[in-house]
């Protein structure tokens, strides 16, 4: 799994989550303890800034211009600032659906980016990104509420689910056709993955106008 840290030793922020450990031996205040919990949850968040998305590199996309997961969870929060609460989307909470966004690629901290390749069946794949996600969140006060946020993205029991896993696959769809536009190749399958999951009308316009400008681009 490749990641844009070298550096093992400092993989998931592990200096600075053992720095916290020495600082919080011993009593210490219940402020300071929850803001202890608070970092060591952020830190290992911010590792998502150093994990490449796989499908990328394995389809030949230089490592300088692979796009992080962080990158692509920003992607799919400005979607969702631009459409939830809006036209035909009008309907849904779009905090609910902005708060679902930032959330549901945290269990790949730990597990890296397993794509459709790697051979990892769906249901060992939510096990371990639930047991990563158990890891990220700990002991946080947000952690309930984002442990449920994450498995009703996963489950797609909600409206506001179903649409935030139409717009992770839009915004697949999307980097993939600004990679096609750049000059790489073997986009088609991204296309056809998008294609797959992305059916509301208004989504689905979307992307189809956008592999038509990157067509254009070639």
């Amino acid at each position: 799994m490749k990641r844009k840290s070298k550096d093992v030793a400092r993989l998931h922020c592990t200096t600075m989550l053992a720095g916290l450990h020495k600082e919080l031996d011993g009593p210490v205040e219940p402020a300071v303890t929850a803001s202890a919990a608070l970092l060591r949850t952020q830190f290992q968040a911010m590792e998502l800034k150093r994990l490449y998305r796989q499908g990328w590199l394995k389809r030949g996309v230089a490592e300088g211009e692979t796009e992080s997961v962080a990158d692509h969870v920003f992607g799919t929060a400005i979607l969702a600032l631009l459409l939830a609460g809006h036209g035909d989307y009008a309907g849904l909470d779009r905090d609910k659906v902005l708060r679902m966004v930032l959330v549901h690629e945290l269990g790949e901290v730990y597990t890296g980016d397993i794509t459709p390749v790697d051979g990892v069946s769906p249901e060992e794949k939510h096990r371990l990104e639930l047991d990563s996600l158990e890891k990220v969140l700990g002991d946080t006060q947000a952690a309930f509420e984002l442990r449920a946020l994450w498995q009703e993205f996963e489950d797609g029991s909600s409206a506001e689910a179903r649409f935030v896993r139409e717009l992770d696959r839009l915004e697949m769809g999307l980097q993939a056709a600004v990679y096609q536009a750049d000059g790489s190749t073997r986009m088609e399958e991204f296309y056809d993955s998008a294609r797959r999951t992305v059916q509301a009308p208004g989504l689905r316009g979307i992307l189809e106008l956008a592999i038509a400008g990157a067509g254009a681009c070639g």
